[in-house]
């Protein structure tokens, strides 16, 4: 299931099902991953510096339904926008500083734990 905005709509009110082709690269699901898409399609027409993408994710293994990537399960990862994948880090995000967001679940599991 994925989040969209229905064609001719000027609102967000609700969801449409997406097909299996349609699933978003970033394979986040929910609101957080509507949320996600949203900031990433910022860069996709060239007006921002893909190097400012600053999204991060911990990959916490998610429903049985997710996309499974032993490179990136179990550890905090960096979204590419260029590449379009998630680059896994060697440590924790930088701290958050100035206007951000911090989005998705409210606790994670100790494998998050730095």
């Amino acid at each position: 299931v994925g989040w969209r905005l229905e064609k001719g709509k000027d609102q967000f009110t609700g969801r449409n099902d997406v097909s299996p082709s349609e699933t978003p690269v970033l394979d986040v699901g929910g609101g957080t991953g509507w949320a996600c898409q949203w900031y990433v399609d910022r860069f996709s027409d060239g007006t921002e510096d893909l190097e400012q993408c600053q999204l991060f994710f911990f990959d916490d293994a998610g429903p049985p339904w997710a996309r499974k990537d032993p490179a990136t399960e179990g550890r905090w990862n960096r979204w590419n926008v260029r590449r379009k994948i998630w680059e896994p880090l060697d440590k924790s995000p930088p701290k958050p500083a100035g206007l951000y967001a911090g989005i998705g679940a409210t606790r994670l599991s100790s494998r998050a734990e730095s």
